[in-house]
């Protein structure tokens, strides 16, 4: 019983998949998961600290999770200012906005710091490549290389009192 289960869900899957495949057809964009790491330059007067990543990214919608670690950069031993509350603090986010696939992303966020604005880009050269060649390659023809993606943000808090938790970050990942 558990197989013949197994079987219809799959019948039933496989069509839904080919439906997005045609819808989006005739779009170069690479849609996917970038996963990422990298440096977070805070606004605040602390030493830099450093970021882990996941953003989903389809044509229009894109979403994500992050984790950053302010003024806790392992490349610098001194603190710069100790009596910052974004020195050493850990900032936890969930993202959802809109934009052109992973090139221009504007989101919202919301985590343990309240609300936020998010503008991000991730570019790799693959997807550079197929967009002004007018070409898409699948995802199963990519090679490592061509999965190698940089990663930018700048991200502005919404409330005055946490605006200590402004920053840019820059970094690179890989997408899948």
């Amino acid at each position: 019983m558990k197989t013949i289960t197994s079987l219809l869900v799959a019948l039933l899957v496989l069509p839904l998949t080919a439906i997005a495949e045609d819808r989006y057809s005739g779009v170069t964009l690479i849609r996917g998961t970038v996963f990422s790491v990298g440096r977070v330059d805070p606004t605040e007067k602390i030493d830099t600290g450093f970021f882990v990543d996941a953003n989903y990214s389809s044509v229009a919608i894109n979403g994500g999770v992050a984790t950053k670690k302010f003024g806790d950069s392992p490349l610098r031993s001194e603190k710069v200012d100790e009596f910052s509350e974004a020195d050493g603090e850990r900032v936890n986010n969930v993202y959802l906005g809109t934009g052109f696939g992973r090139i221009a992303q504007i989101q919202y966020g919301h985590g343990n710091h309240d609300g936020l604005i998010r503008f991000r880009s991730d570019f790799n050269y693959r997807s550079i490549v197929d967009f002004f060649t007018g070409k898409r390659t699948p995802k199963d023809r990519l090679t490592l290389g061509d999965r190698l993606t940089f990663t930018i943000a700048i991200e502005q808090y919404l409330e005055d009192e946490e605006e200590i938790f402004d920053n840019a970050t820059w970094g690179i990942g890989l997408l899948f």
